[in-house]
């Protein structure tokens, strides 16, 4: 009999929350895939792709306050999270922040999101 680990099992967990999580978000179950995407979390804090979806799907709840702490944490795990730095730019100018905003999108940019400057144009002309 194979003995799995904990940290084995914890993330086995994780992946399956996020899975549950996906899924609730395609059937536009928003509040289920952002309970979902919290217990992937609990289960590995380290997941960045879980932080993001969470934020996406905030997002789509209007809870931007909330995404913008997700897409933070998602960036802060992994800084080169290209989709995450944009959605959190795109985040930020939909609330009146300019401050940081071109300096962001060039940042996402770098790491390969290929149309993230053609965005960045539209929205500072």
């Amino acid at each position: 009999m194979k003995i799995k680990s904990t940290a084995n099992r914890l993330f086995q967990k994780s992946l399956e929350y996020y899975s549950k999580g996906n899924c609730k978000k395609f059937l536009n179950n928003h509040k289920g895939a952002i309970a979902d995407f919290t217990k992937a979390i609990k289960y590995n804090p380290n997941f960045a792709e879980a932080y993001f979806r969470r934020a996406n799907t905030k997002l789509i709840l209007n809870d931007t306050v909330g995404a913008k702490s997700d897409y933070d944490k998602a960036i802060e795990l992994n800084p080169e999270f290209a989709e995450a730095l944009l959605n959190e730019e795109i985040t930020r100018i939909n609330d009146g922040d300019f401050q940081f905003s071109y300096k962001d999108f060039t940042k996402a940019g770098k790491p390969g999101l290929m149309n993230v400057f053609s965005v960045g144009k539209e929205l500072y002309r």
